[in-house]
């Protein structure tokens, strides 16, 4: 029997758990002997009875004492009314982490750049509303829909190209580099030149986009859209076709849900009609599929349903 109540224990304590406070900011976790933490690691700390999220944070430092190995964590983030107790586990922020523990989304547990990430851990890389471009894809990372396909040269750089626009004529390559990253925020540059083959028309689409997270659920992007063309009059399919973004700000909201889906949401303002459009949309996501359905509209002063009005929203892209 004591054998028993033994190997119990030797179980029951097989995670890397929280041992103590040293402030109110700072804990001491006890590891494991194979653990493979490095300082500045981002971990979260779990509540095993409920396998619930407590808290996000990161380790600055580890050492020995007393014949085991301790790990110095400070607390970036606490969650919702969960309390940090002695015994908590403490792991990893890995894909493995959030589908062994199934965590709800929330902002902050957002992979940055493994290649191997499922995309719903990620942020957007395409907004799919009103042609909003969104932040840089992982190195070697693929995005391939009907319209559009990218492609990730590095963490950092993004090279795209509309097919789209191939099919009415245009040439066309594109670029999105990543500027900043970091909890306080994420922003992007990208931008597109595309040339009519069979005439001297050109479009050249220059773009920006920041994203503010601003609580555990919600995130804002701030996205701008330049447009420079050399274009005859003479030419409908440009604005009859609607192939080229036009210059505007656009602010759309994210809501992320608990099961990692995503609430798309915000007004637009065009520089060239002078009107106020908007959209909202529902995105669904698996590990690499995208489906985004919703309604929108150029002119919300246009109460009526067609390409004057609102119309909707449906699109669909693979990530991998």
């Amino acid at each position: 029997m004591a054998i028993i109540v033994f190997f119990l224990s030797l179980f029951a304590s097989a995670y890397h758990q929280v041992d103590s406070f040293i402030d109110h900011r700072t804990i001491l976790v006890r590891l494991e002997f194979d653990h493979s933490f490095q300082e500045s690691d981002r971990i979260v700390i779990i509540s095993l009875p409920l396998k619930k999220l407590s808290a996000l944070g990161r380790v600055i430092k580890i050492t020995d004492k007393e014949s085991e190995t301790v790990a110095i964590v400070s607390v970036e983030e606490l969650f919702a009314e969960e309390l940090i107790i002695p015994g908590d586990a403490m792991e990893k922020l890995t894909k493995e982490t959030l589908q062994e523990y199934d965590l709800t989304a929330h902002i902050s547990l957002f992979l940055d750049k493994e290649e191997d990430v499922p995309a719903r851990y990620k942020d957007l890389p395409y907004l799919g509303l009103f042609n909003s471009d969104g932040h840089t894809l992982s190195r070697q990372e693929w995005l391939v829909s009907i319209p559009q396909v990218q492609y990730g040269m590095s963490d950092r750089w993004t090279v795209k190209f509309l097919n789209s626009l191939l099919l009415d004529g245009f040439i066309n390559a594109g670029v999105k580099t990543q500027l900043m990253r970091n909890q306080w925020g994420h922003l992007s540059m990208n931008a597109l030149f595309a040339r009519q083959v069979n005439r001297d028309d050109w479009v050249t689409v220059a773009g920006l986009v920041l994203t503010l997270p601003s609580n555990q659920k919600y995130q804002s992007h701030l996205i701008i859209n330049a447009r420079i063309e050399g274009i005859n009059e003479d030419n409908p399919e440009v604005e009859k076709l609607n192939l080229f973004p036009a210059s505007d700000i656009r602010t759309i909201y994210e809501y992320i849900r608990d099961d990692w889906n995503r609430l798309l949401f915000g007004p637009l303002f065009n520089f060239q009609s002078q009107t106020v459009g908007g959209t909202i949309s529902h995105m669904w996501i698996w590990n690499s599929f995208h489906l985004n359905m919703g309604i929108a509209t150029q002119d919300v002063t246009e109460l009526k349903f067609g390409t004057e009005g609102f119309y909707p929203v449906f699109d669909f892209f693979w990530r991998f």
